[in-house]
């Protein structure tokens, strides 16, 4: 019998987004087809597409492609109330992982914060997703990584027996067991990881990211659910818990 304790897992998730109020995502389009948006598009983003935008088109957001791969947006042009910017932010061209937009009140202070969940790659087994939350006048809130949150508060301890593999995860004073056969996989990693798979969402005006547990290439120990909170002019991670059933 061995046993391996694991306190600090190497980070990387989740996840899609939900979006709150107002959010959806538009077909294909261009400045000069898009109706109801009276900015004028800066020089260099004339016929960028126009990939994501609310319900009553008060925001929107157009993707200019790289020039060197055809599968990524390089940069975006926010547009919000009739006003334009340029973000160096990328997102993938598959419009089933268009960028999604929110518009939340996430601190509870009165005024909606614009939130925009990007996929910046994804694939079998993989999945990075990236947030940005934006005042009205485009001044963006930084977002602390997820990763060294889950790292410093799950605790993953792994016992073998003969062909078995138990597995112990600790989170926030709860334990959650999980049980392998050896031969489910001939690639377990050595220390579980959150380093492939991350999703955000928001959820009941909550800023959320999902980080499942993964100990081999198709096995997972459930969900880090992290919960975000505003915290000295930037959201924080504030709490976490545990899903046990991982969601792909």
């Amino acid at each position: 019998m061995k046993k391996i304790s694991i306190v600090s897992m190497v980070g990387a998730i989740l996840l899609s987004g939900c979006g709150a109020n107002n959010q959806s995502s538009s077909s294909a389009n261009t400045y000069e087809a898009a109706s109801g948006l009276n900015a004028t598009p800066p020089a260099t983003s004339t016929l960028n597409t126009l990939i994501s935008e609310t319900s009553d088109q008060k925001i929107a957001i157009y993707g200019v492609r790289d020039k060197t791969q055809k599968d990524i947006f390089s940069s975006f042009d926010v547009e919000l109330n009739g006003e334009l910017k340029t973000f160096n932010w990328s997102n993938v061209t598959n419009p089933s992982f268009y960028p999604q937009i929110s518009v939340v009140d996430l601190d509870a202070d009165g005024e909606d914060e614009i939130v925009i969940i990007l996929t910046k790659g994804t694939g079998t087994g993989v999945h990075d997703s990236e947030v940005h939350v934006l005042q009205s006048d485009f001044t963006e809130i930084l977002v602390s990584d997820p990763r060294k949150f889950v790292l410093s508060h799950i605790k993953v301890d792994l016992k073998t027996h003969k062909e078995i593999r138990q597995y112990t995860v600790s989170v926030d004073g709860q334990e959650h067991s999980f049980e392998f056969s050896e031969s489910d996989s001939n690639d377990w990693f050595k220390q579980p990881m959150v380093q492939n798979i991350l999703r955000f969402e928001i959820q009941d005006n909550q800023l959320i990211a999902e980080l499942p547990i993964q100990i081999s290439t198709s096995h997972y120990l459930g969900d880090a659910i992290v919960r975000y909170a505003f915290v000295n002019g930037k959201w924080e991670p504030s709490k976490i818990e545990m899903a046990k059933g991982y969601s792909s």
